[in-house]
């Protein structure tokens, strides 16, 4: 209870007071895990006999390399720094066929820097801002990550899985590496109203 907020609940440390599960005055909601998936590994073509140069829009990109601070490693302290691209860290490399050519493994993940928008979603929730089964779907578009969120008061009930789910060209299998040069990419992400949802069904 505090000026704006009228819930009861669970929720998480790094959460500011908002209720991940929980009930306000006038309903209550819960969610799980959805694990929809919205990563992407992939393989970029290495350029000039170069492990940090990658080929992009036929053009020979050199990585971004990106200084992530420290961290401690028993009584010493370790520098952590990894090279990215355009489309997200590279987190290994590979053999093509167990040929001798080498790729770059990088990973795109719909949700990366948007984290904390997460938290509008159950602010909303926690303050009473949701007022109907509606607002509450609407309210979940906040929220980037894959949670199936459930609600209901005296008159409705709602379900409605959320997420930043991108939308893959024709033919680009999300479980194995996707070809990096350019021709692959994303062409946006599912609207809202598109994503599974219901409100009072009928059974």
């Amino acid at each position: 209870y505090g000026p704006s907020l009228r819930a009861r609940g669970a929720t998480s440390a790094p959460f500011p007071g908002y209720m991940l599960i929980g009930r306000g005055e006038e309903f209550a909601w819960t969610l799980t895990s959805a694990g929809t998936d919205i990563i992407d590994t992939y393989a970029e073509r290495l350029c000039r006999g170069s492990r940090t140069r990658y080929v992009y829009k036929g053009k020979c990109r050199r990585m971004k390399t990106v200084n992530a601070g420290t961290i401690a490693k028993g009584e010493a302290t370790v520098k952590v720094r990894y090279r990215e691209t355009v489309h997200g860290p590279v987190i290994g490399y590979a053999r093509v066929a167990g040929g001798k050519r080498v790729v770059a493994l990088s990973q795109r993940r719909s949700s990366r820097g948007r984290e904390t928008t997460d938290q509008i979603f159950f602010q909303r929730l926690s303050s009473g801002a949701v007022t109907s089964a509606q607002e509450f779907i609407d309210a979940s578009a906040a929220t980037p990550q894959t949670f199936n969120s459930f609600y209901i008061d005296e008159r409705d009930m709602a379900f409605v899985t959320s997420g930043r789910l991108p939308v893959r060209r024709k033919g680009v299998n999300p479980d194995l590496p996707v070809d990096g040069r350019g021709k692959h990419e994303w062409r946006g992400f599912l609207r809202n109203a598109k994503h599974p949802q219901d409100i009072s069904p009928d059974e």
